[in-house]
């Protein structure tokens, strides 16, 4: 069992990039390990997963075989033993998103482990934080937000200039409330009446 700094379950090729970009570039230039775990993609997505991993310097797997979501959440949990976790929030506004973090959710309730890690998690941001009550946690992304920008240009089926517009917008908000250039938020979200603790990354 390899252990992991960070894991992400995303229910899109482009999502680890918008939602925690930065977050992974500095985490990971710090010499820890990230995984992104992806659940839908075809071949020129996951093209281009590939090649924004490599600027981002996380590992990337896919959902494939025929193995439903819960249990492919399942054996991404145990083979990567996260000491922290992040994935989309059940309120999330686009449909994918909000089934796949409930599927997390489930397999962390269902998980043998679940006292053992993760020991923090935590729900991505959602577009301009429209389902947002006021997040918990604020990483300043100042100095990765470029790097995290020529990531998302790696996604041109995506209209790239439109992802990475909206990222500059939704980050120099955040940023804002902590009186940086841009920062990525997320929320904690409670685990069968557990709170995880609350602290920078990693």
């Amino acid at each position: 069992m390899a252990a992991t700094d960070l894991l992400l379950f995303t229910a899109h090729c482009d999502d680890a990039e918008l939602w925690a970009g930065g977050t992974i570039t500095r985490l990971a230039r710090n010499g820890g390990r990230v995984c992104v775990a992806i659940a839908n993609h075809d071949p020129t997505r996951r093209r281009e997963a590939e090649l924004s991993a490599r600027i981002l310097g996380y590992e990337v797997t896919f959902h494939e075989g025929s193995a439903g979501s819960l249990a492919w959440a399942q054996d991404v949990l145990e083979s990567t033993a996260p000491d922290v976790l992040m994935t989309h929030p059940v309120a999330d506004p686009h449909f994918e998103h909000a089934r796949l973090g409930a599927t997390i959710i489930e397999a962390l309730t269902k998980s043998l482990h679940r006292k053992a890690y993760p020991r923090r998690w935590y729900a991505y941001d959602t577009y301009y934080s429209t389902t947002s009550e006021g997040f918990s946690l604020l990483i300043d992304i100042s100095d990765e937000f470029e790097t995290k920008a020529s990531a998302l240009r790696c996604h041109k089926s995506q209209q790239p200039d439109e992802l990475v517009a909206m990222a500059r917008s939704m980050n120099s908000l955040n940023g804002q409330r902590i009186r940086a250039s841009y920062a990525e938020a997320f929320q904690p979200f409670p685990l069968l009446g557990r709170w995880p603790r609350l602290r920078d990354l990693p």
